[in-house]
């Protein structure tokens, strides 16, 4: 956890609090941030969950598993080489996320659905009661709104291999058996 001092007189999702390449290559474990860091956030991240206020260029770089919440502003080439996890960001713009991956398709921009929704309430609401955030406190008490303000992104053989694995379950399979991986195969492969 990382935060401003209480009697600090800034907004912290307008100040930068923490370098660059914070959690490089980080394989677990929870960031809480109240505000904004340098280039290169979570690059080579494989399981760690962070909530962070701002982030630089080329955040989530070659990301393979996680989950990032960003709250604020993103530098240019978000998500590039990312092939695993999820990112829910606020206010996401196209121009901001890896343009080669949007174009070629490797790369889903999507909205939140129930789970997702859930997810980020929850995430929102250990990172104000961390850190004492205001952003996040303001974007919780908009709750109803959380769902068309944030832009969920994620890989998008990942989504598919998501999206069979629930399939799979719900159909009552096991989604780690051979008919769940033979079409995973089948949709990655193309």
């Amino acid at each position: 956890m990382i935060r401003p001092p209480r009697e600090a007189a800034f907004e912290p999702q307008l100040n930068v609090i923490a370098g660059n390449v914070i959690g490089y290559g980080a394989t677990g474990g929870s960031m809480f941030i109240s505000g904004v860091v340098g280039e290169r956030f979570l690059v080579r991240n494989s399981g760690a969950t962070a909530v962070v206020e701002g982030v630089g260029d080329h955040a989530l770089e070659y990301m393979t598993g996680g989950v990032a919440v960003i709250l604020g502003r993103t530098g240019r080439n978000l998500g590039a080489g990312m092939s695993g996890g999820v990112a829910y960001v606020h206010g996401l713009q196209e121009e901001q996320v890896n343009a080669e991956a949007l174009h070629n398709g490797e790369l889903r921009l999507e909205g939140l659905d129930d789970d997702d929704a859930a997810a980020l309430r929850a995430l929102l609401t250990e990172h104000v009661e961390r850190t004492g955030s205001p952003l996040a406190s303001d974007l919780l008490n908009a709750a109803d709104a959380l769902r068309t303000a944030f832009v969920k992104v994620l890989p998008r053989d990942y989504a598919a291999v998501q999206e069979i694995r629930r399939e799979a379950q719900a159909a009552g399979d096991d989604p780690d058996g051979d008919r769940a991986w033979n079409r995973i195969l089948e949709v990655t492969r193309g």
